[in-house]
């Protein structure tokens, strides 16, 4: 997987495993989606994230991941443009991260 980094208006690739992004990422993942959202459902799906424990929760991974990317799929264009939520590049970075993640997932069957 790669993700980017973004700081100071430049951005790299990092390659990480999913192991990796799970002990790196996950924590502020989860609390940016718990932030903003208001649905239990996805607050609850984001908090589960971090007790996923790699390999044995891959199936629960993948299903919490579904979900996720579905719901970030259905609101980024209103996270983007709102003029009401200050965290739009955690946003951005979280869809990536879910996005990229869910076809790592896929790709490792």
């Amino acid at each position: 997987m790669l993700i980017y980094v973004f700081a100071f208006n430049f951005s790299f690739k990092i390659h990480m495993t999913i192991e990796e992004i799970i002990s790196i990422e996950f924590e502020g993942l989860s609390q940016t989606i718990m932030q903003y959202s208001n649905d239990n459902f996805i607050k609850s799906y984001a908090k589960k994230l971090l007790s996923i424990e790699f390999p044995k929760d891959r199936n629960l991974l993948i299903k919490l991941v579904d979900y996720l990317t579905t719901w970030y799929s259905s609101k980024i264009e209103e996270i983007k443009s709102s003029d009401f939520v200050v965290a739009k590049e955690a946003h951005l970075k979280c869809y990536k991260i879910l996005m990229d993640l869910k076809e790592q997932l896929n790709n490792n069957n």
